[in-house]
């Protein structure tokens, strides 16, 4: 029999096939990994292959190959004693064989052929071998049995879940690095979607990952350099270089532009055909899951206030990143009340532009690196991202900070110079959220702006409400500081209201419009006995004597506040400034921190992340509960309080269910200390002083919501002043509206 006959020819699954050539020269030299190049007549295309197998002996070759295109068909299509036209091989570098120690080999679809050999070999030369064999269903699982012999553990995947694991070997094998199985090389064979997702898997382990590429070539000897690859900064030939490369430094989008080039030619045997190349992209990229923040040990945290969350290193970013659509339509763009362009910005980081991105989140948002911390994004624009139908969003807070940080570390903060000049002078009430962001958007159209703050240091809230270890306060300095070079004028201590009235800025000091942001900061109280005593704080005031005043550190600053060393705190509320209160307490020394909430967790308006952390650091949680009384010593001091059970009736006009008590359940806790944060009102301070501005029975300023305009000319508001305590990005989405309206204003008058 003559070199090149077809020696049998089996379907062993849906569209693949295993076949097997007459070939003495080839069946003698062939080690795993390699390939060989076919014609199968004279106007067929050279069609690379991997071998699966080889027998010196009975001089033949195996090829297990998917009917996917033109060459594959016909080649499916030959029969028995039939005879190729061409044959070359064996071709590329065998698959590098040592005792490296534990590996894991990840086959997907045909790519499980090409990794049956490789698994085989590394098995013989000693190492302990996990394989994982995907599938798109159980009719298309092929070599089961083959690499369950040369396995120590073997699991199968597939898509839809009719058999072994339901997913996808992505999912696998974080599986089994979440447990706890540590891996000392990975081998990915199959779809390149596929490998890059595997190698974006491991990359934060650091565990060398290799993948098998078979992208387009003619020739198959380095002469065409059609099958060129980008591997770190060089340019490789997968036919004389590879066929095995880092997986961590292939350029995947390359080659799978270049696969896109001829969509009238099939792919390589182990990827899917060219036409289903996108969305095989699309459906390995949903198998990456959401990455996990860094964060400190809960036990070493609450020690001290320095940051929770470590944030992302590159390769989580990346790996994140992946994630992202790019839907057509972003709704996540749509739920951000900046409007800050979420797919432009990830798309940069998948590019390693890492400032370009930087730059594109400040078009929009001028208070990147604080909304990378505390922005509510499971609320907002990551509420609405398409990946939230069958999984877990984008972290998109995440992704910005990555950036952000980035370029701050990078020294890429310096403002760009504001060339043109209207000669309209703002002035913005409050340097919190709201108030930082119109003054941003308007330097940088042009006009003066000069922001007031009641206190000696900017950022608001940022400053005063939110603690150190959930936002440095470094940070927002650093965003005061960048609005300074752009021109922003900052004035502390100045209370708008007293020190000057609204009408006495603009008939006095020549202010053309005006920016009131001043938040909501009267605190709330719950009007019940005892509430008086020694040993009560509002949230307002405990957070500002430990963020502003730093009482975190007494005696080495002046500022002091209760000991609660070894004491037990109860904080009223189920917010972010009750969670912030209640995980503070706790860095204080606090030996017992409770949070008392009237409502069940489910209706707790706090971040996740932020419950999450508290729970972790200890916080016990007392839902459907709540004060009504508390009781003190004939000194004054605190000693317990009275709680009541509650149980939820119907919706109230915020949706939650409405907690109503139950009748005779009242009991009595001891208590050391507690913080009342159920919220605040509105300062009435301007509200005396401007009697022509409206305000609603709860103190807040009315606005024209599309253009935040205020009743009185000239004068705007957004924030928590106009629609009560809410979050950063809101009272931001107002700021950014607000100077919108203002700027059309100037304009027309």
């Amino acid at each position: 029999m003559i070199d090149k006959t077809i020696l049998s020819s089996v379907w062993i699954a849906e569209n693949i096939k295993r076949i097997e050539v007459k070939t003495r020269s080839i069946s003698r030299k062939q080690k795993p990994g390699q390939f060989i190049i076919l014609r199968i007549d004279d106007s067929g295309e050279r069609v690379p292959l991997t071998i699966v197998s080889s027998d010196p002996e009975n001089e033949q070759i195996t090829l297990i190959v998917q009917d996917v295109g033109k060459s594959t068909h016909a080649l499916c299509s030959m029969q028995p004693g039939e005879v190729l036209h061409d044959l070359v091989g064996p071709l590329g570098n065998p698959s590098h064989i040592d005792h490296f120690g534990h590996v894991v080999i990840i086959g997907g679809g045909v790519g499980t052929a090409v990794a049956y050999p490789v698994a085989k070999a590394l098995k013989e030369a000693g190492n302990h071998i996990t394989t994982i064999n995907g599938a798109r269903n159980k009719e298309l699982v092929i070599l089961e049995q083959e690499l369950l012999a040369v396995s120590d553990e073997s699991y199968i995947t597939t898509d839809d879940g009719s058999y072994g694991f339901h997913g996808f070997v992505t999912q696998q094998l974080q599986f089994l690095l979440d447990s706890g199985k540590k891996f000392d090389r990975a081998i990915a064979i199959g779809p390149l979607p596929m490998m890059r997702a595997v190698a974006e898997v491991t990359r934060p382990y650091k565990i060398p990952t290799i993948v098998s590429l078979n992208s387009i070539m003619v020739d198959g000897t380095g002469m065409c350099g059609g099958c060129r690859v980008k591997v770190g900064n060089e340019t490789k030939f997968t036919c004389v270089d590879g066929p095995e490369f880092d997986g961590h430094l292939v350029d995947f989008s390359m080659i799978m532009n270049r696969n896109r080039a001829y969509k009238h030619e099939e792919q390589c045997s182990i990827d899917l055909s060219v036409e289903k190349l996108k969305a095989e992209e699309k459906k390995e990229i949903k198998k990456i899951p959401r990455q996990k923040m860094p964060e400190r040990d809960p036990q070493e945290r609450i020690h001290t206030f320095d940051e929770v969350n470590l944030g992302f290193t590159e390769e989580l970013a990346h790996l994140e990143a992946l994630r992202c659509l790019q839907c057509r339509k972003p709704l996540c763009v749509e739920g951000c009340p900046v409007g800050e362009k979420i797919p432009d910005f990830i798309k940069l980081i998948l590019e390693n532009k890492y400032l370009e991105a930087a730059d594109k989140i400040k078009e929009d948002n001028v208070l990147g690196r604080v909304c990378g911390r505390v922005c509510p994004q499971s609320d907002q624009c990551e509420k609405t991202c398409i990946l939230t139908k069958r999984g877990e969003a984008v972290a998109i807070g995440a992704l910005e900070r990555f950036v952000t940080d980035f370029a701050r570390k990078a020294g890429n903060v310096k403002e760009k110079t504001i060339s043109h000049k209207t000669g309209h002078k703002v002035a913005i009430i409050g340097s919190g959220p709201s108030g930082l962001t119109c003054a941003g958007d308007l330097i940088r159209l042009g006009h003066d702006v000069t922001v007031f703050e009641a206190f000696h240091d900017f950022g608001g809230v940022l400053i005063y409400g939110i603690p150190e270890f959930r936002l440095p306060k470094e940070i927002v300095h650093e965003q005061v500081d960048s609005l300074r070079e752009l021109g922003v004028e900052f004035i502390a201590n100045t209370v708008v209201g007293l020190t000057y009235t609204i009408d006495e800025l603009m008939s006095e000091e020549g202010f053309d419009s005006i920016f009131i942001g001043v938040g909501a900061g009267l605190p709330n109280f719950m009007n019940i006995p005892g509430e008086d005593l020694v040993g009560i704080y509002s949230s307002n005031e405990f957070l500002t004597r430990v963020n502003l005043m730093k009482a975190w550190q007494f005696p080495k600053v002046d500022t002091p506040i209760i000991d609660v060393k070894g004491k037990h705190v109860a904080v009223i509320g189920g917010g972010n400034t009750a969670l912030d209160s209640a995980r503070v307490a706790l860095r204080l020394g606090a030996s017992q921190v409770d949070i008392v909430y009237r409502r069940s967790e489910a209706e707790m308006p706090g971040r996740l992340e932020e419950i999450k952390h508290a729970r972790e650091e200890g916080v016990n949680f007392n839902f459907l509960s709540a004060p009504v009384e508390f009781i003190g010593t004939q000194e004054g001091r605190l000693t317990s309080m009275k709680l009541i059970h509650m149980e939820l009736g119907e919706p109230d006009s915020s949706g939650r269910r409405r907690p109503v008590t139950i009748k005779d359940s009242e009991h009595v806790n001891p208590v050391d200390l507690v913080v009342i944060a159920i919220g605040n009102g509105s300062n009435p301070i301007i509200q005396k002083t401007t009697p022509d501005l409206q305000f609603n029975k709860w103190g807040n300023i009315i606005v024209d919501d599309n253009s935040m305009q205020t009743s009185k000319a000239g004068v705007f508001a957004g924030g928590d002043i106009v629609t009560g305590g809410a979050t950063v990005i809101l009272a931001m989405g107002a700021g950014r509206k607000a100077a919108a309206a203002i700027d059309k204003y100037l304009s027309d008058n």
